[in-house]
Formats: C-alpha cells, sequence, structure tokens
C-alpha cells in the first residue's frame, strides 16, 4: 500500500495542527526575508500577534486569512473544503442530487 508522504501531518491532533501551521507561517515569513514587523504591516495583524501564532499556533480564523493572503498564499485555501473527486457512478449520482440542507448524521 502506497501512503502520502506527508501522512505525518494527517495524524495530528487539532492542537499539534495548530503548531505546524505557526511554525510553517513563520518559515514562509523567513523565506520572505520578512520581519514580523513588515508582515504585521502587510496584513494589519499585529506583530505580537503573529509571535504568538508563529509559537503556539493560535489565531483567529480572522487573522489568520489576513496573513494567508498577506503571504500571498491564498490560493491554496481554495481545495481546502472541496467536495471529494468523483470515483465511481454512485458519485456521479451523488453530486447530480442538490445538497441537503442539514446532515443526518
Amino acid at each position: 500500500m502506497n501512503l502520502p508522504i506527508n501522512i505525518h501531518q494527517q495524524l495530528l491532533a487539532p492542537t499539534e495542527s495548530q503548531k505546524k501551521l505557526g511554525e510553517k507561517a513563520k518559515a514562509l515569513r523567513l523565506f520572505h526575508g520578512l520581519k514580523r514587523t513588515s508582515l504585521s504591516e502587510k496584513s494589519g495583524v499585529s506583530a505580537e500577534t503573529i509571535r504568538n501564532f508563529e509559537q503556539t499556533g493560535k489565531i483567529t480564523l480572522e487573522n489568520f486569512l489576513r496573513i494567508v493572503f498577506a503571504l500571498h498564499e491564498e490560493h491554496k485555501l481554495a481545495d481546502l473544503f472541496a467536495l471529494p473527486e468523483v470515483s465511481s457512478l454512485k458519485d456521479i449520482q451523488k453530486l447530480k442530487q442538490p445538497l441537503p440542507k442539514r446532515g443526518r448524521k
């Protein structure tokens, strides 16, 4: 069985995933040669909030999105909640039906 290369990322708990996102954001900021104050000016998020995010992963969704856009990574959000790819006739039939207003399970 071929496992995806990033299988360890799929097994992270939410708090671990938050921390990993903060670390990755910091790495990308440094890759672009930005200081926290520069990213703060570009994003409208305080440097202290950015520091906290990079160290703990804790941040509001709005501030997270501001940082994502300031780092020009917004294109990566497009697939975040995308419906799964069609892999069977059953999937095609399911996609043709309107989405329910509520979940049943």
